[in-house]
């Protein structure tokens, strides 16, 4: 997972409440393990534009099991958009938005820049704001990438997220 570690903090550590409902509060919990979303299989009954949708809002579990998991269906095609990403952060640590995010992904905080919580105090939300643009491009190029992959290779994922139904499936074995 090192070759992700920035990709990982950003689209994990930073979107915690995403696996929250499944038990986990810190991105240090997931070590050595997949999550996998409720109903994978009626994803294939939707229509396209629901299963972008649904993957979409899915990402950060997706994210998390791509890296995690050596058996991830298609995962060497899955690994290139991330690659993409993980450099876009690497260049870009610089920058507010990224390194805010990579902070707030390192303490798993939420930060999502795309929808910045109204609690922020107002400085802070216009210097995001004002500096969205690198951040903005690199993640809508890996979510689109990501999200139309997945949803190509639907039935083999669900096949994948079978294999992983109860609590103990999801440890994986620590050879990985």
């Amino acid at each position: 997972m090192t070759e992700f570690q920035l990709t990982h903090v950003a689209l994990v550590g930073a979107r915690m409440p995403t696996f929250k409902p499944y038990g986990f509060d810190d991105r240090n919990q997931l070590a050595l393990r997949v999550v996998t979303p409720e109903g994978v299989s009626s994803l294939e009954q939707l229509t396209a534009a629901e299963q972008l949708s649904t993957l979409r809002a899915q990402l950060p579990l997706w994210v998390h099991n791509i890296i995690s998991d050596p058996h991830f269906p298609q995962r060497e095609q899955l690994l290139m958009p991330l690659r993409r990403f993980e450099g876009e952060l690497n260049d870009n640590r610089q920058d507010e938005v990224v390194a805010s995010v990579l902070s707030a992904g390192f303490k798993s905080q939420p930060l999502d820049p795309l929808k910045l919580p109204s609690v922020m105090p107002l400085r802070q939300r216009c210097a995001l704001v004002m500096q969205i643009g690198v951040w903005q491009d690199a993640y809508r190029v890996l979510e689109q990438d990501l999200t139309k992959m997945l949803a190509r290779n639907l039935a083999e994922i669900s096949r994948w997220a079978g294999l992983y139904e109860d609590d103990e499936a999801r440890c994986l074995a620590a050879e990985y």
